[in-house]
């Protein structure tokens, strides 16, 4: 005889606290991510503004290029230009990462594009080549002529 051993979460419906297992699971998993996102915060706050200034150090144009985008967005659309603009100020860590992260993506793109540049303008190496007469190009010796029977298999001859 087999005995099957089996865990469930959720329960069976005769219990009214059958959903009690699953909302267990749920706030501990969201408990979890808030402190996952508290221990980032923490540590971004901490080294944002190192990374405003490499980001300024790395490629100035990025900053500049949101602080564009930013006042684009405020003067063609006025509540989301507000409301970026207030995410901003509470997410300044995770805004000063995200350009940080850019600044370095745009130099490493800009080096591999100067590298395929450079490599395409570079003149290769050559020698000239005298040219030969065509009639001397390629000697070959006469072509032999074999007989018919030697051309012939031997196991031809088994399906006639």
């Amino acid at each position: 005889m087999t005995i099957y051993k089996e865990f469930r979460v959720g329960g069976n419906n005769r219990s009214p606290f059958g959903m009690l297992g699953p909302l267990l699971i749920l706030s501990l998993f969201f408990i979890a991510l808030y402190f996952l996102f508290k221990g980032m915060f923490y540590i971004l706050n901490i080294i944002a503004p190192v990374l405003l200034i490499l980001t300024l150090i790395i490629d100035y144009t990025v900053i500049k290029d949101f602080f564009i985008f930013l006042f684009k967005l405020l003067k063609e659309n006025t509540v989301l230009g507000v409301l970026s603009i207030v995410l901003l100020f509470f997410g300044y860590p995770f805004v000063s990462g995200y350009l940080f992260t850019k600044a370095i993506l745009r130099k490493t793109v800009k080096k591999k594009f100067e590298s395929i540049q450079n490599r395409e303008e570079k003149y290769t190496e050559y020698e000239e080549v005298e040219d030969q007469k065509e009639d001397d190009f390629l000697d070959l010796p006469p072509l032999e002529k074999t007989s018919q029977k030697a051309k012939q298999n031997p196991y031809d001859e088994m399906f006639k």
